[in-house]
């Protein structure tokens, strides 16, 4: 009887055993199309960054100094895109002065320079897009730009509204979009004829076409029609060339132009039509265009 038992949990046993290892090949593809989905979805869902660095240092007679750093993220999953990019832009200048101490006969110089900002620019702006068919995308952004020498303290810009894209391959990519905006701008000089917020129209244009093997062009062109006050259109055009060092350094040249038709006031000494100073200061308009030429080095990561 013992004996008949202990052959029957021999038989359970083995019974066990046969389930399992016929489980076990069911199993291990199962587990694999979990890793292949797993990958999937990590390869749908990429962080891209990239890092801009511009340097230029001159002494002697003159002294200049300029620095720029910038940045940018961009994740891509499904039908979506963020689009993440800050940075800034800071130019000092001034000329050496020399001042000779003692008498005609006898004497030293003495040099010394004290260089003052000339130009300034800091942005930070972000940007998502859904794609409901490949050529119609909603887009929606919001941005903040800092140019005292443009004449405005700070600007604050939320947009949305729908887009095309005509051509995507491999080598060229070219969309558009269409929105409204709506901005918060505070000028350095307050002027009292201009409401500092402020509904628009928005169209732009963002063109990408890889001409070689290492060279990138991008082109974006921005317009902005102001509704309160229709003569006040604003048009940015960026443009860069970027060239390939290896697979994860490039030199990026760039250049920007930035045109706005009601430009921001500045105060003006007046003089008498003979040159004598008066004494008083009078709001006049700053430039229409300005112009932004840099060439970086980028790191892609």
């Amino acid at each position: 009887m013992k004996s008949f038992v202990r052959m029957g949990e021999r038989s359970r046993a083995i019974f066990r055993i046969m389930l399992v290892l016929a489980a076990a090949p069911a199993a291990a593809p199962a587990a694999s199309l979990q890793e292949e989905s797993r990958e999937e979805e990590e390869a749908e869902i990429s962080w891209s960054y990239n890092a801009e660095l511009s340097l230029l240092f001159t002494s002697g007679n003159s002294t200049v100094r300029t620095f720029g750093l910038g940045g940018g993220a961009r994740r891509e999953w499904g039908g979506g895109e963020l689009s993440l990019s800050a940075g800034g832009l800071r130019t000092e200048s001034g000329t050496t002065r020399r001042i000779a101490v003692g008498t005609p006969d006898r004497f030293t110089v003495r040099s010394d320079s004290d260089p003052e900002p000339t130009a300034e620019n800091y942005f930070a702006r972000g940007e998502f897009e859904r794609s409901f068919s490949d050529h119609v995308h909603l887009t929606t952004g919001a941005g903040w730009e800092r140019n005292t020498f443009a004449g405005y303290e700070s600007k604050l810009f939320l947009a949305g509204g729908i887009g095309n894209t005509w051509i995507d391959t491999e080598s060229t990519r070219l969309k558009s979009d269409y929105g409204f905006t709506f901005t918060v701008q505070d000028d350095v000089v307050d002027d009292p004829g201009r409401s500092p917020s402020f509904g628009g129209i928005r169209v732009s244009t963002n063109f990408r076409r890889q001409l070689t093997e290492t060279a990138n062009l991008e082109s974006t062109l921005t317009l902005d029609e102001n509704l309160t006050d229709t003569a006040d259109l604003r048009a940015d055009l960026a443009n860069s060339l970027a060239v390939d060092i290896n697979s994860s350094l490039a030199v990026k040249t760039g250049l920007r132009l930035a045109w706005d038709n009601a430009p921001a006031l500045t105060r003006a000494p007046l003089e008498e039509p003979g040159g004598a100073p008066t004494g008083e200061t009078v709001l006049v308009p700053r430039h229409k265009l300005d112009s932004t030429l840099t060439i970086a080095l980028v790191a892609n990561f």
